[in-house]
Protein backbone atom coordinates (compact mmCIF):
# COMPACT_ATOMS: atom_id res chain seq x y z
CA UNK A 1 0.00 0.00 0.00
CA UNK A 2 1.25 3.49 -0.80
CA UNK A 3 2.38 5.85 1.93
CA UNK A 4 0.50 9.14 2.29
CA UNK A 5 0.96 12.31 4.28
CA UNK A 6 -1.97 14.48 5.31
CA UNK A 7 -1.22 17.95 6.60
CA UNK A 8 -4.06 20.11 7.79
CA UNK A 9 -4.38 23.52 9.33
CA UNK A 10 -6.92 24.41 11.99
CA UNK A 11 -8.02 28.03 12.25
CA UNK A 12 -7.30 30.21 15.26
CA UNK A 13 -11.02 30.25 16.10
CA UNK A 14 -10.59 26.62 17.27
CA UNK A 15 -9.85 26.49 20.98
CA UNK A 16 -6.74 24.64 22.15
CA UNK A 17 -8.95 22.23 24.09
CA UNK A 18 -10.84 21.28 20.89
CA UNK A 19 -7.70 20.37 18.91
CA UNK A 20 -7.41 16.80 20.31
CA UNK A 21 -11.11 16.18 19.57
CA UNK A 22 -10.79 17.31 15.93
CA UNK A 23 -7.52 15.42 15.57
CA UNK A 24 -9.23 12.27 16.86
CA UNK A 25 -12.01 12.69 14.27
CA UNK A 26 -9.48 12.92 11.44
CA UNK A 27 -7.63 9.83 12.71
CA UNK A 28 -10.96 7.98 12.87
CA UNK A 29 -11.68 8.94 9.24
CA UNK A 30 -8.29 7.56 8.18
CA UNK A 31 -8.96 4.31 10.07
CA UNK A 32 -12.51 4.02 8.65
CA UNK A 33 -11.20 4.17 5.09
CA UNK A 34 -8.61 1.44 5.72
CA UNK A 35 -5.58 3.45 6.81
CA UNK A 36 -2.79 1.56 8.58
CA UNK A 37 0.52 2.53 10.20
CA UNK A 38 -1.00 5.82 11.33
CA UNK A 39 1.41 8.32 12.90
CA UNK A 40 0.35 11.81 13.96
CA UNK A 41 2.52 14.76 14.90
CA UNK A 42 1.11 18.06 16.07
CA UNK A 43 3.38 20.92 15.05
CA UNK A 44 1.57 23.48 17.18
CA UNK A 45 0.23 26.96 16.63
CA UNK A 46 2.16 29.15 14.18
CA UNK A 47 1.71 32.48 12.50
CA UNK A 48 0.63 32.22 8.86
CA UNK A 49 2.48 33.98 6.06
CA UNK A 50 -0.78 35.54 4.89
CA UNK A 51 -4.33 35.56 6.25
CA UNK A 52 -6.57 32.63 5.29
CA UNK A 53 -10.30 33.17 5.84
CA UNK A 54 -9.51 36.17 8.07
CA UNK A 55 -7.21 34.01 10.23
CA UNK A 56 -3.64 35.03 11.10
CA UNK A 57 -2.62 32.00 13.21
CA UNK A 58 -3.20 28.29 12.71
CA UNK A 59 -2.59 24.94 14.37
CA UNK A 60 -0.63 22.53 12.14
CA UNK A 61 -1.10 18.74 12.29
CA UNK A 62 0.66 16.11 10.13
CA UNK A 63 -0.65 12.52 9.76
CA UNK A 64 1.38 9.80 7.99
CA UNK A 65 -0.39 6.59 7.01
CA UNK A 66 -0.67 3.76 4.46
CA UNK A 67 -3.90 3.36 2.52
CA UNK A 68 -5.26 1.75 -0.61
CA UNK A 69 -5.06 4.30 -3.42
CA UNK A 70 -8.71 3.75 -4.36
CA UNK A 71 -9.90 5.01 -0.98
CA UNK A 72 -7.88 8.21 -0.87
CA UNK A 73 -10.48 10.14 -2.89
CA UNK A 74 -13.17 9.16 -0.39
CA UNK A 75 -11.00 10.38 2.48
CA UNK A 76 -10.39 13.62 0.60
CA UNK A 77 -14.16 14.13 0.13
CA UNK A 78 -14.83 13.40 3.81
CA UNK A 79 -12.27 15.97 4.96
CA UNK A 80 -13.59 18.53 2.47
CA UNK A 81 -17.13 18.24 3.84
CA UNK A 82 -16.05 18.97 7.41
CA UNK A 83 -17.17 22.18 9.02
CA UNK A 84 -14.95 25.25 8.86
CA UNK A 85 -12.49 24.05 11.52
CA UNK A 86 -9.99 22.89 8.86
CA UNK A 87 -9.05 25.91 6.78
CA UNK A 88 -6.45 24.17 4.57
CA UNK A 89 -5.30 20.58 4.01
CA UNK A 90 -3.10 18.65 1.62
CA UNK A 91 -2.74 14.92 0.96
CA UNK A 92 0.52 13.83 -0.68
CA UNK A 93 1.56 10.40 -1.96
CA UNK A 94 5.08 10.16 -0.51
CA UNK A 95 6.32 7.46 -2.91
CA UNK A 96 5.21 9.47 -5.94
CA UNK A 97 6.73 12.59 -4.46
CA UNK A 98 10.12 10.90 -3.99
CA UNK A 99 10.06 9.55 -7.56
CA UNK A 100 9.33 13.03 -8.92
CA UNK A 101 12.12 14.51 -6.84
CA UNK A 102 14.61 12.01 -8.29
CA UNK A 103 13.45 12.79 -11.83
CA UNK A 104 13.76 16.51 -11.19
CA UNK A 105 17.33 16.08 -9.93
CA UNK A 106 18.24 14.10 -13.06
CA UNK A 107 16.73 16.77 -15.32
CA UNK A 108 18.49 19.55 -13.41
CA UNK A 109 21.82 17.76 -13.79
CA UNK A 110 21.37 17.62 -17.59
CA UNK A 111 20.57 21.32 -17.99
CA UNK A 112 23.43 23.27 -19.58
CA UNK A 113 24.23 26.29 -17.46
CA UNK A 114 25.34 29.56 -19.02
CA UNK A 115 28.60 31.04 -17.84
CA UNK A 116 31.63 29.39 -16.30
CA UNK A 117 31.30 26.20 -14.26
CA UNK A 118 31.02 26.78 -10.51
CA UNK A 119 34.57 25.53 -9.81
CA UNK A 120 36.13 28.08 -12.16
CA UNK A 121 33.90 30.90 -10.97
CA UNK A 122 35.22 30.58 -7.43
CA UNK A 123 38.92 30.88 -8.37
CA UNK A 124 40.08 34.49 -8.96
CA UNK A 125 41.96 35.26 -12.15
CA UNK A 126 45.63 36.16 -11.73
CA UNK A 127 46.32 39.83 -12.47
CA UNK A 128 48.68 40.70 -15.31
CA UNK A 129 51.31 43.22 -14.43
CA UNK A 130 52.38 45.84 -16.95
CA UNK A 131 55.95 45.67 -18.17
CA UNK A 132 57.94 48.68 -17.01
CA UNK A 133 60.83 49.65 -19.32
CA UNK A 134 64.24 49.28 -17.66
CA UNK A 135 66.67 52.17 -17.84
CA UNK A 136 70.39 51.58 -17.88
CA UNK A 137 72.10 54.29 -15.84
CA UNK A 138 75.64 52.96 -16.11
CA UNK A 139 76.97 55.96 -18.00
CA UNK A 140 76.74 59.26 -16.10
CA UNK A 141 77.08 61.50 -19.16
CA UNK A 142 73.88 60.32 -20.79
CA UNK A 143 71.70 60.21 -17.67
CA UNK A 144 69.76 63.37 -18.46
CA UNK A 145 69.24 62.23 -22.04
CA UNK A 146 67.96 58.79 -20.94
CA UNK A 147 65.62 60.33 -18.36
CA UNK A 148 64.08 62.57 -21.01
CA UNK A 149 63.61 59.54 -23.33
CA UNK A 150 61.99 57.52 -20.55
CA UNK A 151 59.61 60.34 -19.67
CA UNK A 152 58.59 60.84 -23.28
CA UNK A 153 57.79 57.14 -23.88
CA UNK A 154 54.14 56.07 -23.76
CA UNK A 155 53.97 53.37 -21.05
CA UNK A 156 50.18 52.91 -21.27
CA UNK A 157 50.46 50.48 -24.18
Amino acid sequence: MPQYELMYLLGSHVADTEVPKISGQILKFVEDFGGTDIRESQLGKKKLAYPIKKTRNGFYVVVNFSMDSGKINQLDAKIRTQDSTIIRYLIVNLEEHLKRAEKDKAVQAKIVRKGPPPAQAAAPEPKKEKAVPKIDLSGEEDIDKKIDEALSEDITK
